[in-house]
């Protein structure tokens, strides 16, 4: 039959003298099929090659058992989608997994995906800068719309993720990258907006008498009220469900 529900293909490097015991994880784990074993085929680094399909399901459940062994540190364990399979053994083991398919998270995914959108680089320093310009202009003109497309421009999200990631998993590593990157690109952005607004009213673009009062937007973003963060907090759980989302689709 086409199988359309989505799984997940694991390929193992272990190495000599652990395969036994990968072997037991994975033979016990009831949604883990198509298990393949291929003795001293690998050479770097060297040891024997495990391929199975697990649903995403339990992907996590069984990727945290293999490194509980130490799997990655002297082998290797790769994951890629599987866009289409023709295979009634699947929809079985799909059926042995616990949880909904469309809800499954494969934490592996969400860290490897935070960890590279909390690199502090050229690149998110100047997104950083470049947003913060276009919420400057929002701001002088008083423009919902510049707003918005500074939200969109901005990566700060990335970070924010990270450090959600961090503490859950326990990653201080990842916190620290995370942490360096809000901490060097707010104030780079805050001094690119300073220098653009001296710029802007030393030569006539803006006036002297600018007042944050007269401008709404100013207003709400510097005095939030209890209704700001409820949207902030409804707009960080959709960031996290729209990265979840972009793993699966990976």
């Amino acid at each position: 039959m086409l199988y359309i529900r989505p799984m997940l293909h694991v390929r193992i490097v272990s190495p000599q003298g652990s395969t036994d015991r990968v072997l037991e994880i994975l033979e016990r784990t009831e949604s883990v099929c198509n298990l393949i074993v291929l003795p001293g085929s690998a050479r770097r680094p060297a040891g024997d090659v495990l391929l199975c399909d697990v649903p995403r399901e339990d992907a996590s459940v069984v990727l945290a058992d293999l490194r509980s062994l130490g799997i990655h540190h002297d082998g290797s364990i790769a994951v890629e989608a599987i866009e289409t399979e023709l295979s009634d053994g699947m929809e079985r083991a799909a059926d042995a997994a616990r949880g909904s398919a469309s809800d499954a998270v494969v934490w592996e995914e969400v860290t490897k995906r935070t960890s590279e959108s909390a690199e502090l680089s050229f690149s998110f320093a100047l997104f950083m800068v470049l947003a913060a310009l276009i919420a400057s202009v929002g701001i002088f003109l008083d423009s919902a719309i510049l707003i918005v497309g500074a939200m969109v421009v901005g990566p700060e999200f990335g970070p924010i993720a990270g450090i959600c990631v961090a503490v859950l998993e326990r990653r201080r590593d990842l916190a620290v990258r995370s942490a360096r990157a809000l901490g060097v690109g707010f104030p780079l952005a805050i001094a690119a907006v300073i220098v653009a607004a001296l710029i802007f009213r030393a030569t006539g673009l803006t006036s002297e008498d600018f007042a944050t009062q007269d401008h709404a937007f100013v207003e709400l973003i510097s005095k939030p009220d209890f209704f700001a963060f409820f949207v902030a907090f409804c707009a960080g759980i959709a960031g996290m469900l729209s990265l979840r989302r972009r793993s699966r689709r990976r």
